[in-house]
């Protein structure tokens, strides 16, 4: 296992090669000209001033010269400083990026939470009612625009029930936690700081709401499929025949081997959250990566674009990798095939 996990990490060297030629292709791609985004017109209007800011930036130099300097500097951990927001872009990220890592663990604990046992109801009860009110519920979590869900639970809960709180992280008179990880739910538990740790759980609960309503129906209808396949195998009527309950039978055999594929689903679906739900964060407030995104892309800021997009590629390889070692925990096929270097 451990030579398997040598080899995925020494792989990442070439695609992480690969990600600083995307992220440079995307940046340099983005049609508005970024001295007429940072300067305004009228400053772009003077050649000297275009001159000085181009060469400040390295624009002046060939395209070749430009992925040189950025991939020399990222060895060194340099990804520049933001043009909009003139501090450097590692601090930029990592100043956005809990918010994000702390919406999107709620959104997919959530989502597991309740995907997982509806959809093993659902493939239980196949055909009877409740299979198909499983069945509607998530075809209307998936079908639904999260943007529309996200605009009509604000104006219902909290403009017109006032059940929740205004957008953002935080009431505005309360001071954040002591940062730790910069996610304030765990940062407010680590600083003992319960009134702080329940206002940041109401904030974060109707956006990880409203995002775990896709990512639930898509999980549910992926575990009900792969639970219909695994039930009339034969190995399960074996487990009945040996005096095994109907309740034992399926989440101690049946579960097991169909959640491989759903496993799959919910790395990939974590990815996506981690990348950012551009609407989303923008709607209710929330500062996190992909808001960033949505700024860098609006000011043409390629130094953030070019650092936001590594990040993305760097968190979906990351969490390919893990779903590999899940994979290896839940069969000890894939396990032995692991330990061997058959994959």
């Amino acid at each position: 296992m451990i030579g398997y996990v040598a080899r995925r990490l020494f792989l990442l060297v070439p695609i992480l090669l690969g990600m600083t030629v995307i992220a440079f292709a995307v940046s340099r791609a983005i049609p508005t000209d970024p001295v007429v985004a940072a300067l305004g017109q009228q400053a772009a209007d003077h050649p000297a001033i275009v001159a000085a800011y181009r060469h400040h930036w390295g624009l002046d130099q060939p395209l070749p010269m430009q992925y040189l300097t950025y991939v020399k500097n990222l060895l060194h951990g340099d990804l520049s400083d933001s043009i909009y927001t003139h501090r450097p872009v590692t601090q930029d990220l990592r100043s956005y990026m809990p918010a994000t890592i702390e919406l999107a663990t709620a959104t997919i604990l959530l989502s597991t939470i309740l995907s997982v046992p509806l959809g093993i109801v659902a493939a239980v009860t196949r055909g009877t009612t409740p299979d198909l009110i499983v069945r509607l519920v998530t075809l209307v979590g998936v079908a639904m625009p999260i943007f529309w869900l996200a605009l009509a639970a604000l104006d219902v809960f909290y403009l017109h029930l006032g059940i929740a709180p205004a957008p953002g992280r935080l009431n505005p008179t309360d001071a954040p936690p002591p940062n730790v990880t910069g996610m304030y739910t765990v940062d407010s538990l680590i600083a003992g700081n319960m009134k702080t740790f329940w206002d940041a759980v109401s904030h974060l609960a109707l956006p990880a709401l409203i995002m775990a309503t896709w990512s639930t129906g898509t999980l549910t209808r992926m575990t009900r499929t792969s639970m219909l396949s695994v039930l009339p195998q034969g190995f399960l009527r074996m487990v009945r025949s040996k005096g095994a309950t109907e309740l034992h039978t399926v989440l101690g055999h049946a579960a097991p081997n169909a959640l491989i594929p759903v496993v799959t689903v919910v790395g990939l679906a974590y990815g996506d959250l981690l990348t950012g739900v551009i609407l989303i964060e923008t709607i209710f407030g929330w500062p996190g990566i992909g808001h960033y995104a949505y700024e860098a892309a609006i000011y043409a800021d390629f130094p953030a674009i070019m650092g936001v997009t590594l990040v993305f590629g760097v968190i979906y390889t990351i969490v390919n990798l893990c779903v590999d070692l899940v994979y290896a925990a839940l069969d000890p096929r894939i396990r032995a095939a692991m330990i061997s270097g058959r994959r």
